[in-house]
């Protein structure tokens, strides 16, 4: 049986640009249970999916901050 995941949609501010993204991004891809995050700093979000049992949204959040940006679910 394949494992559940959940779409999330992070606010995330102090991107600037496409290296901001990728740094957002990175940061989230690193972390278990993270299948996709696709960051837009003109829209300051993230798009994440990830498996609920793996972490939870508050890491994620937290894996964003330790990158240096401001996250809030």
């Amino acid at each position: 049986m394949a494992n559940p995941t959940e779409d999330l949609r992070l606010t995330v501010t102090g991107m600037t640009c496409s290296h901001c993204e990728a740094r957002v991004e990175k940061a989230l891809l690193a972390r278990p249970g993270v299948s996709h995050a696709k960051a837009d700093h003109q829209h300051n979000a993230c798009s994440v999916t990830f498996d609920p049992d793996a972490i939870s949204a508050a890491e994620l959040a937290q894996a964003v901050r330790d990158a240096g940006y401001v996250a809030s679910v």
